[in-house]
Formats: C-alpha cells, sequence, structure tokens
C-alpha cells in the first residue's frame, strides 16, 4: 500500500495558514506575559536584596532573619515535629 498524495486545496492551505497565524499571534501574548513577569521577579529579588542590606546595616543577623522567613512558610506541625526530633537527637548525644 503507497501513500496517497493529498490534492492541492486552496482552502485547505488558506485555513491551515490563518492557524498558524493566529497561533503565532497568541504565543508572542504568552511569551511577552511571561517576560513581563521574570523582570518583576528580577526587580523584586532586587527589593529584597535592599531590604536585608538595610537590615543588616542596623545590625540585624541577616543569616537568622532569612532561617525566621522559611519556617514562617512552612506547615506549624511539620515544623513543631522538626525541632521535637532535634530536641531528642541533641539529647541523645549528651
Amino acid at each position: 500500500m503507497g501513500v496517497v498524495p493529498m490534492k492541492h486545496d486552496d482552502d485547505f492551505f488558506g485555513h491551515n495558514s490563518k492557524a498558524t497565524e493566529a497561533a503565532g499571534k497568541e504565543l508572542a501574548v504568552y511569551v511577552a506575559d511571561l517576560e513581563a513577569i521574570d523582570a518583576q521577579v528580577i526587580d523584586l529579588g532586587k527589593e529584597k536584596s535592599d531590604i536585608f542590606t538595610i537590615a543588616k546595616s542596623k545590625g540585624y543577623n541577616v543569616k537568622a532573619l532569612r532561617k525566621l522567613l522559611a519556617e514562617r512558610k512552612r506547615d506549624a506541625a511539620e515544623l513543631l515535629e522538626e525541632k521535637q526530633v532535634m530536641e531528642l537527637y541533641k539529647e541523645l548525644l549528651l
């Protein structure tokens, strides 16, 4: 069984061309939106860094501040369990 060649159909090619053009425009919008979000993330990162710099200049321990922020993001029950396990480990090592 051989491959059946497709006939030349101007309507099909016109429709396919319009669909490709529409997909290209839609993709361009997505890319532009994602690039704008990436730029915002970079700006927010710089702002965050500036806040840490200010806190450090006022005498705060930035390492402890970062750890505090990380702990606040975590589930309270999970964090409590981890602290209990850490205390148990410390007792076992004494």
